[in-house]
């Protein structure tokens, strides 16, 4: 039977919807579900998706992340410093297809924003999906895309896992409810090396993510987890070895109509991986471990009105492993962001302002603090 033109709008508005919402970043989250732009040419379906975006920074302290805020990038050293950052790199494009093929719908989808080098377009994600099979880049089936916190900076909780990367993905469906879905991921390991010591990297195996997500009207429950292998090859002698994974639960849930309140718990050797830091370094007597992490997400999002919002997130995270020289290592980082939001264009445009806090202590005991303030006006493309 052939599937009408009708229905093929239908099943693409269900398939992409969702994508689209997380391309809008926050304009999905403070609205009604939004109307993107929508077009069909011969079988096939287009959706256009993205916003334009405005980030006006100041930092009352040294901190070397200037775009985003990275507690990460937190000085210890007691210098001081202030900063202001306007830019629109933040600015997104997504382009949905889905047409017909061989008695399915084959989707597509491509998302990019000008985080690149000197403000260059770069690609956020592009992938395929038949069927089961998803094959491309997007988020990682370990971290949990359907709840990132709806903060203003682009950065987003430090504890939380969060990443994109090229992966090959089967998911299916045990229940109305239910989804399982295995991924065979990209590896991109990072050790940390003490002075003196010569070697690289080396990517062996691709990492193994699964995830099981209970989806109900008032919200979901999401456990995941990964397993994947780091190495260490060094200018002399025998290559070393070492296994990192991780385990999350996350959870989001309605207590009211619009609200949501939302939480993740993480821990691992070689967590830190999903968060783009280190998965492994050499302990005192020159033996590669991998780090293990402890990580805490929980926030609320109030809405006000139709068109007032706010969040409060906080994200603590602690190095378990006492790894690496003390008065380098981290050991403990903090990430703290309160915000408030106003759509002044019903679906189309919003502008908000957003306190961001962050500490860096290291396992000596010496810690940094930073303070920033950001502003940011969004205009979403809608049809």
């Amino acid at each position: 039977m052939k599937t009408t033109r009708r229905a093929r709008q239908l099943v693409f508005t269900a398939a992409f919807v969702p994508a689209l919402s997380l391309a809008l970043s926050g304009a999905a989250s403070a609205q009604t579900p939004v109307s993107p732009i929508t077009f069909t040419a011969g079988s096939l379906h287009f959706t256009l998706g993205g916003y334009v975006q405005l980030d006006m920074i100041h930092d009352f302290d040294a901190i070397g992340s200037t775009d985003s805020f990275d507690p990460r990038t937190i000085p210890v050293d007691g210098r001081e410093g202030t900063n202001t950052r306007i830019h629109a790199r933040q600015t997104r494009l997504s382009l949905g297809i889905v047409g017909p093929a061989e008695g399915r719908d084959l989707r597509l989808y491509l998302e990019g924003d000008f985080y690149g080098t000197s403000n260059a377009f770069r690609l956020r994600q592009a992938y395929g999906q038949y069927g089961v099979l998803l094959a491309g880049q997007t988020w990682s089936t370990f971290m949990d895309d359907q709840n990132i916190p709806p903060t203003i900076d682009f950065e987003s909780p430090l504890a939380a896992p969060n990443l994109r990367q090229g992966l090959l993905r089967l998911s299916t469906g045990l229940s109305k409810a239910t989804e399982l879905a295995f991924g065979i991921e990209e590896s991109d390991p990072e050790i940390l090396l003490p002075l003196g010591v010569d070697g690289k990297t080396e990517k062996t195996l691709p990492d193994f993510t699964t995830r099981l997500r209970f989806t109900h009207g008032a919200g979901h429950v999401q456990l995941s987890g990964f397993v994947g292998r780091t190495r260490f090859r060094p200018a002399t002698g025998e290559p070393m070895d070492v296994t990192i994974g991780g385990v999350l639960a996350s959870v989001r849930l309605r207590p009211f109509r619009r609200d949501a309140a939302y939480a993740q718990f993480a821990y691992g050797p070689g967590l830190g991986r999903y968060r783009g830091a280190a998965s492994a370094a050499f302990d005192a007597s020159g033996r590669l471990d991998a780090m293990e992490v402890v990580a805490l997400t929980a926030g609320y999002e109030r809405y006000w009105s139709s068109r007032w919002s706010s969040n409060v997130v906080v994200s603590p995270a602690w190095v378990v492993s006492e790894l690496g020289d003390p008065a380098i290592a981290n050991d403990k980082f903090d990430y703290i962001a309160v915000n408030l939001r106003h759509w002044f264009l019903d679906q189309r445009a919003w502008a908000g302002v957003e306190y961001l806090r962050g500490t860096r202590e290291l396992r000596s005991g010496v810690r940094g603090s930073a303070n920033r303030i950001q502003f940011a006006v969004q205009f979403n493309i809608l049809d």
